[in-house]
């Protein structure tokens, strides 16, 4: 029930201080969880059948270590049920002796093609069968929740261009992501490794949407903690918390 890929750190993947870019390890869990479900019974092409398909809720990663360029490494995911509406499905990344450097747990939805409503309890992926009952992260991702005693400062604008888009019409999960990491300042990102990321994604951005994007900053014992959240006209469509 398991998926599994060795891989190695292309450039591509690679920052400027030759480490794995964060988004990097997202892109390679979206195409793991594809190729899982397909194995599975209930990947895109079984979901269009009944006009329904998959969209990703929420997200909790912690990022134990970095990979470096050019490092081989192992990339591990598993379709773990049902929990009230959503679907969860852990990952793990390790080096080449078996320690864990990135683990991720997710929270997924299933939604009508047409309408963009909910459906509960698919029989395709509801299948205990199809589950393993293991944990990287044991507890779902959670909502994030902006601190509201300081005032979020608006970064920037951004309209969606159509190299953000994919499969599904909208804007790709790991786009949201990309814009959060670009909110923070560049010394940030440069000099202090991102440790913990969350995401809850709360509405679709479609082509032709612009996106206000603001910043909320605060120094914690957990670390340096930003909460970036994305709005188009006066609807919050997605909030990231990412604690370097």
């Amino acid at each position: 029930m398991k998926y599994s890929k060795n891989h190695t750190i292309t450039c591509y993947e690679a920052d400027a201080n030759q480490l794995m870019r964060p988004t990097a390890m997202l892109d390679l869990m979206q195409e793991a969880a594809n190729v899982n479900a397909t194995t599975l019974g209930f990947g895109f092409d079984e979901m269009k059948e009944t006009n329904i398909a998959w969209v990703l809720s929420r997200m909790y990663v912690r990022f134990d270590k970095l990979p470096a360029w050019r490092q081989d490494v192992k990339l591990e995911t598993w379709h773990k049920g049902v929990a009230k509406l959503f679907y969860l499905r852990d990952f793990i990344l390790s080096d080449t002796e078996g320690n864990a450097m990135i683990k991720a747990t997710t929270s997924w939805l299933i939604i009508d093609m047409n309408t963009r409503r909910l459906i509960r309890n698919s029989d395709l992926a509801s299948s205990p069968e199809k589950c393993t009952k293991e944990d990287v992260i044991a507890e779902p991702a959670d909502k994030v929740v902006v601190p509201v005693d300081i005032k979020p400062e608006l970064v920037r604008k951004h309209p969606v261009t159509w190299s953000e888009v994919d499969t599904m019409g909208h804007v790709n999960n790991v786009k949201y992501v990309v814009w959060a990491i670009d909110a923070v300042e560049q010394e940030v990102a440069r000099e202090r490794p991102l440790k913990e990321l969350l995401v809850n994604y709360d509405a679709e951005v479609m082509p032709g949407d612009t996106v206000k994007i603001f910043r909320t900053r605060q120094d914690t014992e957990e670390g340096l903690v930003y909460y970036i959240t994305g709005k188009v006209g006066d609807r919050q469509n997605f909030c990231v918390k990412l604690i370097f």
